[in-house]
């Protein structure tokens, strides 16, 4: 639900798959996903948000599409690469079944990102969904651990208010 919102936000701009997209891509392939995108053009969209549940922990990878960048974004600075590789192959398949030749190639995946990181072993979640408001919007993520209890609070209201509120 939070990711609607983000996307209506970012006047749809953005395209945020759901949290189970991931696992079912691991499990069934290409084929068991490609539903999910049947009545969405990825490729128009300038920005991919795919929160990715890792059994005790979430991360995020992001596409972004105008730059052919994959980027990998984690609270706890150890989520296993091949997580972003396995979103860059699926942009790859879904490009050549969409007849998107310009994107069947070219991408770049990057670890490297210095981002905010979380101190406990709960907070993962929220540092996901902010991650993914201020990526969408442009905004720096520039945010701490500290900052963390106001966050929680500020996602819950948009949640309760059915819409995002702007972001420092």
């Amino acid at each position: 639900m939070y990711g609607e919102l983000i996307m209506e936000f970012a006047h749809h701009k953005v395209h945020f798959l759901n949290s189970f997209f991931h696992r079912q891509l691991m499990t069934k392939g290409y084929d068991g996903v490609k539903r999910w995108t049947k009545q969405v053009d990825l490729f128009s969209k300038s920005l991919l948000l795919v929160p990715i549940h890792l059994e005790v922990h979430w991360c995020l990878v992001t596409a972004d599409i105008i730059k052919k960048k994959i980027c990998l974004y984690d609270s706890q600075g150890n989520a296993l690469q091949k997580v972003a590789r396995n979103i860059l192959k699926y942009l790859m398949v879904e490009a050549k079944e969409k007849k998107q030749t310009y994107f069947e190639s070219g991408w770049v995946v990057s670890y490297d990102e210095i981002i905010p990181q979380q101190t406990n072993e709960n907070d993962c979640g929220v540092f996901v969904l902010e991650y993914s408001g201020r990526l969408a919007l442009e905004k720096p993520l520039q945010f701490s651990q500290k900052d963390i209890p106001k966050i929680r609070k500020r996602i819950y209201k948009e949640l309760c208010d059915c819409k995002l509120h702007e972001q420092g």
